[in-house]
């Protein structure tokens, strides 16, 4: 793997030009953020005097506060410490705000209020300013007040009750998916907004709960039946809550993922797999799917998938014009051929920490590119500077 400079120029990106200021923590808010600053933005962090990420996993690092989730959320932006809990910090954001297009938090509303920067305060102060506000549950709601992390969002959003249809486990899954898919929507929110203050040069309030989007995106598919009223069909999809939804096992100890939706693919994985006489049931020739038929089908394709060999099924499953993907360990990734060969995991040197990997933006603008100008700072790194060109004399 090559190490790579860094050598974009961010006011190439598509946001160039736009001041995002992050008064965000963790993952949720600072991975919207990083985004923005990705287009080009100029993303300015305040940072309170501690953020968990900082210090996540524990104990791995080279230097305090510098820890990896932090450094996999904060690329692309100055960090300012300022206190916000002092009169003079406000003071001093209201400083930077002046300037700004976008305001991001994801503190809960009561903390808000209690600062004196909820909506209606900054909004009549910055009525051009998009503020975007994310938090577990809406704050209008009876659940308001409670904090959230990214699993208590899984629970609440029905994802732990589909692993538990599933595979009879209450296991959390193992990713912060509620955090990261909260982040995207909050980003799309923050997009559409500053569209309109282009238009129009008003700012609004954009409000984002964990919970209302993880429920929206497991409901997609998973509201099956209950679309119709009265139900027409149990909730839930049936394929993804049987044990047969899963990755095929080897001859020589891999596994491929080649999962059929149509009676006509479990057929061709039933002759992959060795099984002519099984395939031969006139069932795979109908249209429409019998589903205990169909995930027999697939559970006699999984228990006897060991008859080939990875390389065997990928040429079968290429002949046959079937999408399939090998499992990749997560740990193999940064040399996985394929990522290797469209540069999304790549090496460069940190000014103070040394060679670090990093995950490039994988989307690809042909006109303003996303880049990587800045590397995630020390806390305060970027505080004199971003304060000295914002102060007055009167008030530095």
């Amino acid at each position: 793997m090559t190490t790579t400079d860094m050598n974009a120029d961010p006011t190439s990106g598509p946001l160039a030009g736009v001041t995002v200021v992050d008064i965000s923590t963790v993952v949720m808010g600072p991975y919207a953020t990083q985004i923005l600053g990705d287009f080009g933005a100029d993303v300015i962090r305040i940072e309170p005097p501690f953020d968990t990420a900082r210090q996540s996993p524990a104990n791995t690092g080279r230097n305090p506060g510098m820890a990896p989730l932090y450094m996999q959320v904060n690329r692309n932006k100055r960090s300012v410490a300022i206190n916000l809990k002092d009169p003079k910090g406000i003071e001093d954001l209201f400083a930077i705000l002046a300037d700004a297009d976008v305001l991001v938090t994801n503190m809960r509303a009561g903390a808000l209020q209690r600062l004196g920067l909820d909506y209606d305060t900054v909004h009549e102060r910055f009525p051009h300013l998009v503020y975007a506000h994310a938090q577990g549950f809406a704050p209008t709601s009876s659940q308001g007040n409670r904090p959230a992390y990214d699993e208590v969002i899984q629970a609440v959003s029905g994802l732990v009750s589909l692993q538990d249809r599933a595979g009879g486990s209450l296991q959390f899954m193992p990713t912060f998916i509620a955090d990261k898919t909260a982040a995207l929507y909050l980003l799309n929110g923050v997009l559409a907004a500053l569209y309109h203050q282009l238009r129009t040069g008003e700012g609004q309030h954009v409000a984002l709960a964990m919970a209302d989007a993880m429920i929206a995106v497991n409901m997609v598919e998973h509201m099956a039946g209950d679309v119709f009223v009265p139900a027409a069909g149990e909730v839930g999809n049936p394929l993804s809550l049987t044990g047969a939804h899963a990755a095929m096992r080897t001859k020589d100890g891999g596994a491929i993922a080649a999962v059929p939706y149509t009676n006509d693919a479990v057929r061709k994985l039933l002759v992959g797999a060795g099984l002519d006489a099984e395939a031969a049931d006139p069932a795979w020739e109908s249209p429409t799917i019998d589903r205990p038929v169909f995930t027999a089908g697939i559970e006699k394709v999984l228990a006897h998938s060991t008859n080939k060999t990875t390389a065997e099924w990928e040429e079968y499953l290429t002949a046959n014009d079937m999408p399939y993907g090998l499992v990749v360990d997560i740990a193999d990734l940064p040399k996985d051929p394929y990522v290797r060969e469209v540069g999304l995991i790549t090496e460069m040197e940190h000014p103070t920490e040394g060679t670090i990997r990093v995950v490039a933006n994988p989307l690809h603008f042909s006109q303003t590119p996303t880049g990587f100008y800045r590397h995630a700072e020390r806390a305060g790194a970027s505080t004199d500077e971003v304060l000295d060109a914002v102060r007055t004399p009167a008030t530095a």
